[in-house]
Order: structure tokens, then sequence, then C-alpha cells
């Protein structure tokens, strides 16, 4: 079976990584949106493709539920949609904000 990650948000500022069977379009699986996940989602998506059993209760399986798509990945890590807009308007929640970089090994000497 093949699933796509995607990263989602919502009003209140609960965002989620979740997963999403394309065969059904259902949710699988769930992560909050904390930065060292988002950085690996953006990065190299490790954790979440190798099977992190990590996550939340899927309390509804319709990916819409998980709020607005920010930006969508295959499971090779292939780019399949992104909103710029609240593309950057996450990356400045998540790591600007905080003067971090979504990109581990950037600035590093």
């Amino acid at each position: 079976m093949s699933r796509r990650i995607e990263w989602r948000t919502l009003p209140n500022g609960a965002d989620a990584l979740v997963a999403v069977e394309d065969a059904d379009g259902t949710v699988v699986r769930a992560w909050p949106a904390e930065p060292p996940l988002v950085a690996d989602f953006l990065n190299d998506m490790a954790a979440l493709r190798d099977g992190d059993k990590s996550g939340m209760d899927i309390a509804d399986p319709d990916p819409a539920r998980w709020g607005e798509l920010v930006i969508a990945r295959s499971a090779d890590g292939d780019v399949l949609f992104i909103d710029p807009e609240r593309y950057w308007n996450g990356i400045a929640d998540l790591f600007r904000s905080r003067g971090d970089d979504p990109h581990p090994w950037r600035g590093r000497t």
C-alpha cells in the first residue's frame, strides 16, 4: 500500500502530520506537528517513512478534518502539493519565531 504524508494546519495552531493511504484517502496515523518531526518531514522523512510507531489516536480518518493542507509528500519524498503561503507561515511559526531553522545542519560549523 502506498501512503503520502501531509502537514495540515488548523486555525487554533493544532498542526499535525498525517499519513494518508493513497488507495482510499483515509488517515492511518497522525503526529503532532512539533519542530523536530516537521524538520524530519521536510528533510528526509526517516522517522515517518521508517515506521515510527508513536503518534496520536485517529479520531477522524478524513484528512480535511485535520485542517488545511500545507504540503503533501509521497513516501519517496516527492512533493505532491504545496500551499506556499501556509508553508512559509508554518515555517515562521515553528522555526523562525524560535530562532531555529528547519534544516538540522544549516548554521553548523
